[in-house]
């Protein structure tokens, strides 16, 4: 676990945990994290195209996050982060790394900037962001994925999402296009409040009930990332399971 302190007084302080798993069919695990609470910084990337393609693709986007120290302010933060995905996003695009991979190579990310109060998340693809707060869970970031766009369009209904044949789909991803484009949304913190980031092989397991009672209990950031992915292997974890869950609470 570890903790920071915002040097400016707001009186905000943070713990954050992370883990992945393979899952219970997959092989190999796509997926990758990054975590740096003393710079206000965390991700969560799912790659695509194989074992090799997407690995590649998730890792750059990590090892690319875990260069960057946090901008004097949260817009810089940004900025910082938007670059570094971007610049990853063009290197997959690469004649060089599409010839190593078979022409397929990407990952969706979802990354996080805390400065004081303030927070923001960029994602492209379909790994996720939740806040839970004040005993609810609200899903903050937007699936770029073809069954969101059937929603939108009313063409299936809510609870045949999960079960959609596509639903693993995504209309958006690093590496999948020259021009990425990057969602973003700023929010404000609240002491006891949690952010969840996550890939999908969580909450294609897990209903948003579920999710929301492991992260009600009373315990650690690590007991809850752990409760969650077992809770995730339980039901067959189909796909890699990622989990970065940050607890921002009162100095």
């Amino acid at each position: 676990m570890s903790k920071a302190f915002r040097p400016d007084g707001d009186g905000l302080v943070w713990t954050s945990a992370a883990a992945s798993h393979a899952g219970c069919v997959r092989r190999y695990n796509e997926d990758a994290y990054f975590a740096n609470p003393q710079q206000g910084i965390w991700c969560v990337a799912d790659g695509m195209g194989g074992h090799a393609a997407g690995d590649l693709a998730a890792r750059m986007l990590v090892e690319a996050l875990a260069l960057l120290e946090a901008g004097p302010s949260l817009t810089a933060s940004v900025e910082l982060l938007r670059t570094a995905i971007e610049k990853v996003n063009v290197a997959l695009c690469g004649d060089y790394i599409l010839a190593q991979t078979g022409g397929t190579c990407g990952s969706t990310v979802v990354a996080l900037a805390i400065a004081g109060a303030e927070c923001a998340c960029l994602w492209a693809g379909d790994s996720r962001l939740y806040l839970y707060r004040a005993g609810g869970l609200y899903q903050m970031s937007r699936d770029h994925s073809l069954v969101q766009e059937l929603l939108d369009q009313r063409l299936i209904e809510a609870h045949e999402a999960g079960q959609h044949p596509r639903r693993h789909v995504i209309t958006r991803a690093v590496g999948a296009d020259i021009v990425l484009e990057l969602d973003q949304i700023l929010f404000s913190l609240q002491p006891d409040d949690l952010l969840l980031l996550c890939s999908d092989g969580l909450y294609c397991e897990l209903d948003a009930d579920t999710i929301l009672g492991v992260l009600a209990q009373p315990f650690s950031c690590e007991h809850k990332v752990n409760q969650l992915i077992e809770q995730a292997l339980d039901r067959g974890a189909r796909d890699n399971v990622t989990v970065n869950l940050i607890e921002v609470y009162a100095a």
